[in-house]
This record gives structure tokens, sequence and C-alpha cells, in this order.
């Protein structure tokens, strides 16, 4: 199948997803106009159908178009608060989320396209997850992981300031681009390119100083804000805290989870010096991060779900990973509806301590199943005529080093 055919063949699938969200996402008239929270969630988790598009227009008054950061402060990185803010104009909740929803489709064609130019075998598990459906329009990530994915080619494609410039902006829409960033500094050292380090390096950080440097200066502490309130979350109902294990004390989960992060970036930087994928070590040290985090959204599966492909996993992976993501999904709604239910108390009760630690452990198990699969399954050479020349040994060997 050639690349153009199954970009439209794969996009029209993007769409069916998108359209299909769209509709189900979208709450009833009474609900809609003039949303209350509390009214907006109580439907929202009890239809399975909640979206962060929708209870954020509300929980920051992004109606009243404040600057971002600069007036209204908000918890994500720069860049994601001025989309928020640019969709906002179209003055209602709806507007907003049709507005968001058509960015987000948009973005999820975009990371489609890439995925088809790169690594078109793979390419399918995004157009078929049926993760795009529940978290596509949850949150802004695919917008993020379309930019992700961009910076990334770029950088396989050896367009280095380009890359470094697309980096930026990953970064400063949604933090977790980054982890792609110590790997390419190795790669880059290993190969005795300092000069093209320096200059990458220089590019990422004048451009992180253009688009943060005038918010912090403005307003620092919601500016700051993104970074404060990830440090002090709290513990959720995680890995760390839950039927098997009770650990809540946000200290030492951060501590236990810094050094296991470490220790994996510590590893995987070493096989990447011996000249393994930077992509495939990357997609690991984020696993890693996943599982042991104290927060874990249910809309960061799409996230590994994109590293994953990038770094070639197997279809068994991802297909993993996709169910484990909708378990994960029902799972939390499920359980933030019956406790908000006052008539389902004693459900909620029953729910908490049988059903749903069995749903955290189908998460784990799957993330860890598809992490363990990328590793011990053979790779195959890449076919793709477009990129087969820019790939390397070492990278082709990585998964003899395991």
């Amino acid at each position: 199948m050639t690349a153009r055919r199954q970009w439209l063949w794969g996009g029209l699938a993007i769409t069916i997803w998108y359209s299909w969200a769209f509709f189900h996402l979208l709450p009833p008239q009474s609900v809609a106009h003039g949303i209350v929270l509390n009214h907006y969630r109580t439907w929202a988790f009890g239809h399975l159908a909640y979206s962060d598009i929708f209870a954020l227009y509300e929980n920051h008054s992004l109606f009243t178009h404040g600057l971002p950061y600069i007036v209204t402060p908000i918890e994500y990185p720069v860049l994601m608060g001025i989309v928020m803010w640019l969709a906002a104009w179209a003055t209602t909740a709806v507007g907003f989320y049709a507005v968001t929803a058509v960015l987000l489709w948009i973005s999820a064609l975009a990371a489609y396209w890439g995925f088809v130019q790169w690594r078109p075998r793979q390419a399918w598990a995004f157009a078929l997850t049926p993760l795009l459906l529940t978290y596509g329009l949850l949150n802004w990530d695919v917008m993020g992981i379309a930019l992700m994915v961009s910076a990334a080619w770029l950088y396989h494609q050896k367009r280095f300031d380009a890359s470094a410039a697309m980096f930026a902006v990953a970064v400063f829409f949604k933090f977790f681009p980054l982890f792609y960033l110590p790997f390419i500094i190795v790669d880059l050292w290993r190969q005795g390119q300092r000069r093209r380090l320096y200059r990458m390096t220089a590019i990422f950080g004048v451009l992180a100083a253009v688009i943060n440097v005038p918010f912090a200066v403005l307003n620092f502490n919601n500016w700051f804000l993104f970074f404060g309130y990830n440090a002090g979350r709290g513990v959720s109902a995680d890995v760390w805290n839950n039927a098997l294990i009770q650990l809540n004390s946000v200290p030492a989960v951060d501590l236990i989870s810094l050094a296991c992060v470490v220790l994996t970036l510590a590893w995987t930087v070493r096989i990447v010096w011996q000249g393994g994928s930077i992509y495939q070590a990357a997609a690991l040290l984020f696993a890693m991060f996943l599982f042991v985090n104290k927060v874990f959204s249910p809309q960061y599966m799409l996230w590994l779900l994109a590293y994953g492909i990038i770094a070639e996993w197997p279809f068994n992976s991802m297909a993993i990973l996709s169910g484990a993501g909708l378990i994960d999904y029902v799972n939390s709604m499920t359980i933030l509806h019956l406790f908000r239910d006052p008539a389902e108390l004693k459900a909620a009760d029953w729910y908490a301590g049988t059903v749903f630690p069995l749903g955290i452990l189908a998460r784990y198990l799957g993330l860890t199943a598809g992490a363990i699969l990328a590793m011990v399954k053979p790779r195959q050479k890449d076919a793709s005529p477009r990129l087969g020349a820019i790939r390397t040994e070492g990278e082709a060997s990585f998964l003899s080093d395991f």
C-alpha cells in the first residue's frame, strides 16, 4: 500500500474516532449552557463522557479572556495555555469545545502523517486504536503528541536546527517530549558532533526563553504554577497507594520514583552510548516514568503508544497498551461516578475495594507487558525506502543488548 493510500485510509479511521468522540462527549444543552462544574461532572462521569475541555473552560473562567499566566493561572506549560486562550474566543463552552476538537483532530492527522512517512508498519496502531475515542478529546495531549512526532522525525532526518526548535515548542506545550533530549545529547556526543550539539542546545535554550521569560517576568507565580502544582500533588490511587501498597508520603514517593527513573536513564544511556536506538531508549524511560510516577492520568497511555510507534514496538505491545488504556478509562470514570452519587456510596465502597484495584493492576500489567514484549521480540528490518538509508547499524541492533 502506498503512503498516500495508507494516510487516506488511516485518516478516515481517525476521522471516525473523532466524530464519534465529538458527539459522545457533547453534553445536553441543559448541561452545556452555562456549565456548572458539579453538574457537568455528574453527567460526564455517569455517561463515560468526561472531557477536560469543558471542565477547564469553566474552572479557569476562560470565557473572560484573561491573558494566560499574566491574568489567568493555568497549570499547564505556556504554549498549551495560549492555545486554550485563543480557542476560548469562540465565546461559549460548546464553541470552545468545537474549535479545540477540530485542532485536536488536525493534530491527530498530522501525527499519523508523520508515522506513515517514518514508521508505516506501526502507523496503523495509531489510526486504529480506540484510545483516540476515549482520550482524543479528553485533554490537549494529541496536539503535544503531534509536536513530539515532528520533533523526533526532524532529528531522524538530520534536520538538527529545526528539530531543536520543534522540541522546544513540544516540551513547552506538554513536558513529555523531554524524554528524548538526554539521548539526543548522548547520541551527538558519541558521534563527536559537539558543535552540532552546542548549536541545538543554544536554539532550544533561546526559544525556550522566548516562550517562557515574558510570562515569568510579568507574573512569576502564575507562570510557575505548572511546576509547583505538579511537585505538590498528592499520591493518587495508583502504583504507590492502593490495596496492595499503602505509601502516600509525597517525599518518599518522589524519592523512590526519582531513583527508578535515574537508574533506568543510566541503563538506557549506556546502551545508546554503545550505538543503540535513542527512540527505543526514550520509550523505555518514559514507560518507567509512567510506572513509578505518583499520578497516572489515564490518557498517558496514548503518549506511551506514540513513543512505542516511534520505537517500532511490535503490534502485540501496542494492542496490549490499547486494551489496558480502555480498561483504565472505564475503571476511572466508574469510580468517579459512584463517589459523586450519594445514593451509590455503598456500591462505591464495594467497587473501590474489589473492582477498582483490579483495574489499576490491569493498567500496570499492560504497561509492563507492552514494554517487555518490545524488548524481547526480534527487531525487523525497516522496509521504508524513504528513511532506511538514515538508520544506523547500532540502532538496528539495539534489542540484542538486552
